[in-house]
């Protein structure tokens, strides 16, 4: 008997497998490199005025208290998120440790968006595009995402919400847990930014209609009341803050935004090229960031995904979560252009939340059905990365060399200050003047309450009313010039602002403050230049 030959071959399954795992690996190393470059472009973009406004408290709330001790004009939770990262990475630098924050947010967003989208479409290949266009997203990349403010910060926490409850009603389930969460990460959204409060109504009402599955009682017993809940609990700090002084309060938050601010950039609408101050203007604003780059493409495998479910009739679609959605994004571009001025970050918000319409579209469709769909997807997705080359790829660079990062310069900037105030003998002996406080902030060098957050309450003095005047920590040009009489500051931080810092130099040119060479304190809006008090020792060899 003579025993047959036996050949080895490797099952087609098996090669199937690697080629699948071999995929898979790119593409995770590939959301690496992509989460690296935004790292990187987070801590080397250049430096915004907001950030004085927002990053500043994270020093000051050591010993002051907002509102009352110095000016702020904004709803708190930013800026105790800026703190407490201050707590944690703050010896690595203030304005480091709050860009870290902006990154966590980041990763907030895109994991609350990837979670989401997945679990409403059960497309994995979508899921990545949202994310990659999150990343590539032009105005993302700006100062929407790029400085430390609150413009991404709560809407990662809105996204986390709407995701949170659009998974629980389109699956029946509405659990106690994630409606509850749901309505504490939008209480802490509303908690950063007024604007937030914009989805509120249509989840509100969404949350007395959804899912149909249950009885009205039973809505209000497993939606509305965690919702509600969660929201109260996350707002408790919030009516601490309202409580303990609310005229200060409603006049920062409030009053500033519709009287002062509105008033000074009528004045000086020339001097800001992003600037928007009619519905014209706004609408120019809208369009960039609605419908360019990888918004427009989203757009784009939004109608493809809704083309093909009406084509192919196929049923199954969520009409209430839709709804809710298209509610959401209405909702949010109107609140865009409430304010005025308009600023292109003011735009952001929808962009983040039409991937929850793309998923719902594609959600009814089989894995046959979706297929014609990968072409789109695949193709936007190479588009995405090759608009967003430019941007990213610096910031994939600026990790080889992190000492010259814009988070770097402003610590050594802040160090250089302190060096040249202990080298003449200052350091203790006044405060440092500037429209820029993190530089000594960074070094914790005492600043004047007055600029303790940058130009914003020194640039509408002129405007404001002695009723909202009384609310704030302000003084203006005149009454600055007088408090250096009677404290003298060590040292003056200009050369960023020439019109609106011409009263300071003045001042100090005329009172002999002299110049000192300092690295680390020049930044997009100009040459930083260091003046001090010129006493013995004062200049440095």
């Amino acid at each position: 008997m003579t025993d047959a030959p036996i050949t080895l071959t490797r099952p087609r399954g098996g090669l199937l497998s690697g080629r699948l795992s071999l995929t898979r690996g790119l593409v995770v190393v590939g959301g690496l490199i992509l989460l690296a470059a935004l790292f990187g472009r987070i801590m080397e973009f250049g430096i915004r005025r907001d950030e004085m406004l927002f990053v500043a408290p994270a020093v000051l709330l050591e010993t002051d208290a907002l509102y009352t001790d110095f000016f702020y004009n904004h709803l708190p939770y930013s800026a105790w998120l800026f703190r407490a990262s201050a707590l944690v990475f703050g010896d690595l630098g203030i304005l480091f440790s709050a860009r870290l924050a902006v990154f966590a947010g980041w990763l907030l967003l895109l994991g609350a968006t990837f979670w989401s989208v997945h679990r409403l479409s059960s497309s994995t290949a979508l899921s990545g595009l949202i994310v990659v266009a999150l990343i590539t997203n032009e105005t993302l990349l700006g100062q929407s995402g790029m400085a430390a403010s609150n413009n991404l910060l709560p809407s990662a926490f809105s996204v986390v919400a709407l995701g949170l409850f659009l998974t629980e009603i389109v699956e029946g389930r509405a659990r106690f847990l994630p409606i509850f969460a749901a309505g504490l990460c939008l209480s802490i959204a509303v908690g950063m930014k007024v604007s937030a409060v914009a989805i509120l109504p249509p989840l509100i009402i969404a949350a007395f209609l959804l899912p149909r599955e249950l009885t009205f009682g039973a809505r209000v017993m497993r939606v509305v009341l965690p919702a509600l809940i969660g929201g109260l609990i996350g707002a408790i700090p919030l009516f601490i803050e309202l409580i303990q002084n609310p005229d200060v309060f409603i006049a920062h938050v409030v009053g500033f935004h519709t009287g002062p601010h509105v008033a000074y950039w009528d004045a000086f609408k020339h001097t800001e090229p992003d600037l928007a101050m009619d519905p014209r203007g706004k609408l120019m604003l809208a369009y960039a960031g609605w419908l360019s780059g990888s918004a427009l493409l989203i757009a784009l495998v939004t109608v493809a995904a809704g083309w093909g479910l009406m084509a192919r009739r196929t049923p199954g679609l969520h009409v209430g979560a839709v709804l809710t959605v298209l509610a959401v994004l209405l909702a949010s571009m109107a609140m865009s252009f409430v304010p005025t001025p308009g600023f292109p970050q003011y735009f952001s918000a929808p962009i983040m939340f039409l991937p929850f319409l793309t998923a719902l579209l594609v959600r009814p469709l089989s894995e046959d059905q979706r297929a014609y769909l990968l072409p789109t997807i695949a193709a936007s997705v190479l588009l995405m990365l090759l608009l967003a080359l430019p941007r990213l790829a610096p910031g994939l660079m600026a990790l080889s060399a992190p000492e010259r990062t814009q988070v770097a310069e402003m610590a050594e900037g802040g160090a250089g200050i302190a060096l040249a105030l202990s080298d003449a003998g200052l350091i203790g002996e006044g405060p440092v003047a500037t429209f820029m406080p993190l530089y000594p902030l960074e070094a914790n060098l005492p600043v004047y309450p007055e600029l303790a957050t940058g130009q914003f309450a020194y640039r509408i003095a002129d405007f404001l009313t002695p009723e909202l005047g009384q609310h704030y920590v302000v003084a203006g040009p005149d009454e600055m010039i007088a408090m250096f009489d009677t404290n003298p500051p060590a040292a003056f931080l200009l050369g960023y602002e020439p019109a609106l810092e011409a009263p300071l130099r003045a001042y100090a040119d005329a009172n002999d403050y002299v110049p000192v060479p300092v690295e680390g304190i020049s930044n997009r809006y100009g040459d930083g230049v260091l003046l001090i008090r010129n006493t013995e020792g004062a200049l440095r060899e």
